[in-house]
């Protein structure tokens, strides 16, 4: 029962696994291997070049769309655990995830919503601003 919960999730989530397969491509990928349960594909790249402009986001340590982590060159110890507490929550809330995401988000900003408390709180990660 509970494999096909996850796989109907994984089919709900298809599309933003794509996107995360597509971003993947983008950040020119160093490596890649995959995770079982949850089941996750991860990708180590060499820069999120097509990300970093944006405001805030120049120093990304690592990134989940859908099924996909990416782990760029400023991951840290847990960043990996982190990134597979968002998969879980993905899986929780398959298909509307990233919106219900980006409500938070906009709402408490992006330390403080609900998602990345929980991802920071299980795996006791820290979150480190930097100075640009």
């Amino acid at each position: 029962m509970i494999y096909s919960v996850q796989y109907l999730a994984f089919i709900l989530n298809l599309p933003w696994t794509i996107v995360g397969l597509v971003a993947a491509l983008l950040s020119v990928p160093k490596s890649f291997s995959y995770n079982k349960k949850p089941l996750v594909f991860v990708f180590r790249v060499r820069s999120f070049w097509w990300y970093s402009w944006l405001p805030g986001k120049r120093y990304v340590r690592a990134m989940t769309n859908g099924h996909i982590v990416q782990l760029g060159p400023l991951s840290q110890k847990n960043d990996i655990e982190h990134e597979l507490i968002h998969v879980e929550q993905a899986i929780r809330e398959p298909l509307i995830h990233p919106l219900l995401y980006a409500i938070e988000s906009r709402k408490h900003g992006y330390r403080n919503n609900k998602y990345e408390d929980e991802a920071y709180t299980k795996t006791d990660s820290e979150y480190k601003m930097r100075d640009e």
